[in-house]
């Protein structure tokens, strides 16, 4: 079966209409899951019948590294559901949200998720999630101030190089805690770019 691309929530939720399994587990193409794993699913699964679905953490390897702090671990994805009692929130384009229908329970056993093989990629990616987390506030009437260009920014570096430890991380993660903190100028750069436009436009 095939299903003509939406975004990514319209995708896993036709999948998750098309599949006559009461549980489903989605994995993508860049995660791996294990043995270990499967065997605490399914204990989760049997011993809480009130849970309709698990959250798993992940293992996120960035350019070849494993990356367990500023912002990356333990990165809960919600991907154990019970058919019947979970939807995608078809309004998020992108990082899909899913709604359960009952309660659900956080497991230990890490997905490993290869994300980016490499800079290009991890460039290529974020400047996507720029674009549509740009595209997002503006839809909501949020306007750029100037304090933001340099707040925002600051904020984004120290929450994940200080807050959530990227430090731990070494070089790597320094060099990660200062790229997001860099296309989180890029966000507020391409909003002001946004509202340029629509005042070009209606001018």
């Amino acid at each position: 079966m095939t299903h003509a691309w939406r975004n990514y929530a319209d995708q896993r939720e036709s999948a998750l209409q098309s599949i006559d399994s009461d549980w489903i587990f989605f994995i993508d193409a860049d995660e791996r899951s294990s043995p270990a794993q499967a065997t605490e699913i399914r204990a989760a699964i049997a011993t809480n019948p009130q849970i309709v679905g698990c959250w798993l953490p992940r293992h996120n390897y960035i350019v070849g590294h494993l990356t367990r702090h500023a912002g990356w671990y333990p990165d809960y994805q919600l991907r154990v559901l019970r058919r019947d009692k979970a939807r995608y929130d078809l309004t998020r384009a992108v990082h899909e949200l899913v709604l359960l229908d009952g309660e659900s329970v956080q497991l230990t056993t890490p997905l490993i998720h290869y994300n980016y093989q490499d800079w290009r990629q991890f460039h290529d990616k974020q400047r996507r999630y720029t674009r549509y987390a740009a595209e997002t506030l503006f839809a909501q009437g949020v306007h750029v101030k100037p304090q933001n260009y340099i707040l925002q920014p600051l904020r984004q570096f120290w929450w994940r190089f200080v807050t959530l430890a990227g430090w731990r991380d070494g070089w790597h993660g320094f060099r990660l805690s200062v790229l997001m903190g860099w296309y989180e100028w890029r966000k507020y750069v391409a909003l002001g770019q946004c509202w340029r436009r629509a005042a070009r436009s209606s001018a």
